[in-house]
């Protein structure tokens, strides 16, 4: 008995430290819910905004190109912020050591991007249209990706959803009365989640390894 009293009683620490590891462990998986939870919740609060501004978009959109500095931004200055941005890009990844592929990406997004700017001279205010589909594709991406394992799933899953997301853009506007279903728009929301997601998946692209280790 004496044997058996003296084995509980060193047994008893580690049954004392079980609760906290398993409190630590709790908390930690909590904390990581909430963080998958915030990333779903921003994205349905920009896919609210987005959708909530679409009575106002034309009267907001026609108000801002009326000014000077709305003109320039939705002219010209869509074209100096792209040099700008694309430069600011390319540097990071010199920087980050980033592989051919992601230069590559990068080129043919900013092909992609200048050849839909300048096919919209006449409609500016559609050019915006890329730019908002591909935050959505960006958001989209922050919260699949706690979901899913492969990276290249993420980005593909990413760009689906932002699209739907422009597609629903689309036929709330063919139920609003100042508002139109139009179908090139849903392929704009398109590209611009894919190209979104094109530059994203090129400003994390993996350092290449110089093999000397």
């Amino acid at each position: 008995m004496r044997g058996t009293g003296h084995r509980v009683t060193a047994l008893n620490p580690l049954r004392a430290l079980v609760p906290r590891f398993a409190v630590y462990y709790e908390g930690d998986s909590r904390m990581a819910g909430d963080t998958r939870w915030r990333a779903w919740g921003v994205l349905a609060l920009y896919v609210v905004v987005l959708y909530g501004l679409l009575p106002l978009g034309p009267t907001i959109g026609l108000g801002a190109i009326r000014t000077a500095p709305g003109a320039w931004l939705l002219g010209p200055g869509l074209g100096v912020i792209g040099i700008l941005v694309g430069l600011a890009l390319f540097v990071r990844l010199w920087r980050r050591g980033a592989p051919p592929w992601a230069y590559g990406a990068l080129v043919v997004a900013g092909v992609c991007y200048t050849l839909v700017f300048t096919s919209l001279r006449a409609a500016r205010l559609e050019r915006t249209h890329l730019a908002e589909y591909g935050i959505a594709a960006w958001l989209a991406w922050r919260a699949v990706t706690p979901h899913v394992r492969r990276p290249l799933a993420a980005y593909v899953a990413a760009a689906l959803i932002a699209t739907a997301i422009g597609w629903g853009d689309e036929l709330l506007q063919a139920v609003l009365p100042n508002r139109v279903y139009d179908l090139r728009d849903v392929a704009m929301n398109a590209a611009g989640a894919v190209l979104g997601v094109v530059v994203l998946a090129a400003c994390r692209a993996e350092r290449v390894s110089d093999g000397s280790s």
